[in-house]
């Protein structure tokens, strides 16, 4: 069952997104509780799954992972013959990162991360062009990476907070 989120809730995951491998005693001088508590709602959240999971980011250009993309996949039929076959063709492909089942242009968006683009052409021929079901393939290639994709906006929860004290 899940709690509600309270306000030292909302600042323990944001400092967490922030860096997943801070101490529980560095975020309790930042959210003014004691270590053991915060080590408790720790728990607590990831029992209740508000935490998926602790990742470490790596820098692509450093592990030569230079190329980029988001790869538009429609298939033939949205059966779900098709759609699980599709699914469990790409969930073997170590070059896709993220696989999103999308609506209107395409049917998957797949965030692609490869070292070059003779690397992609290999993928594309070699894996994702031979999954029967496929009909067409769309891809558009990152020229740029700005922000961080791994944080969530958590003001909103926190707006919540701040209106409740005026």
């Amino acid at each position: 069952m899940f709690s509600e989120l309270d306000e030292i809730d909302v600042k323990l995951l944001f400092h967490l997104q922030k860096g997943a491998r801070i101490s529980a005693q560095e975020i309790s001088k930042k959210i003014h509780l004691s270590a053991n508590a915060v080590s408790a709602r720790i728990r607590r959240l990831e029992a209740e799954g508000y935490i998926k999971q602790y990742a470490t980011v790596l820098n692509k250009n450093m592990i030569n992972k230079k190329l980029v993309s988001f790869t538009g996949i429609t298939l033939h039929t949205n059966a779900n013959g098709n759609l699980g076959s599709f699914l469990s063709s790409v969930k073997e492909f170590s070059e896709v990162c993220n696989c999103y089942h999308v609506n209107e242009t395409f049917d998957f968006l797949l965030y692609i991360v490869v070292t070059d683009m003779q690397d992609y052409h290999s993928f594309l021929i070699n894996k994702l062009s031979l999954i029967d079901c496929v009909s067409k393939i769309k891809t558009f290639f990152v020229l740029e990476e700005i922000g961080t994709a791994h944080m969530i906006d958590l003001t909103p929860l926190m707006n919540r907070f701040n209106r409740k004290r005026k």
